[in-house]
């Protein structure tokens, strides 16, 4: 019995790949070089139920960055009409992160997200497209 133990040991790493391969990609960067990564409290991300994210901001040096005005937008390019939520920025967490309250899809499809902050005084931007399926 204690074979198949240790047998069934050697799949968990490919049964965990295979559930984060579930969430779609949510990294990007800023026009100016930042680097962004959000990650769903929920997983994988359902229609129709509401979850919060965090967002990391990061340097060059993979370094958490402050950032100033952090506003998420967004909506589905393809029919034309926005996020069904108006998700906010409520907090910035002990590790650097923000936390996003109130992210709902209510569709599969692609999704695109707007991401406008200011860092060192200076606007930035990025865009994140993703597919919900």
């Amino acid at each position: 019995m204690k074979p198949l133990f240790y047998i069934a040991l050697l799949f968990i790493p490919s049964i965990i790949h295979a559930a984060d391969s579930d969430l779609p990609d949510l990294t990007g960067t800023t026009v100016k070089g930042l680097s962004i990564e959000i990650f769903s409290q929920l997983s994988p991300l359902r229609i129709n139920q509401i979850h919060s994210w965090h967002i990391r901001i990061l340097d060059n040096n993979n370094q958490p960055q402050l950032a100033t005005n952090l506003e998420i937008s967004g909506g589905m390019p393809e029919h034309d009409h926005g996020l069904p939520t108006q998700p906010q920025i409520t907090s910035r967490l002990d590790n650097g992160d923000y936390l996003l309250e109130g992210v709902r899809f209510h569709m599969q499809g692609l999704w695109q997200l707007h991401i406008n902050l200011q860092h060192n005084g200076s606007d930035d931007q990025a865009v994140i497209d993703f597919n919900l399926q």
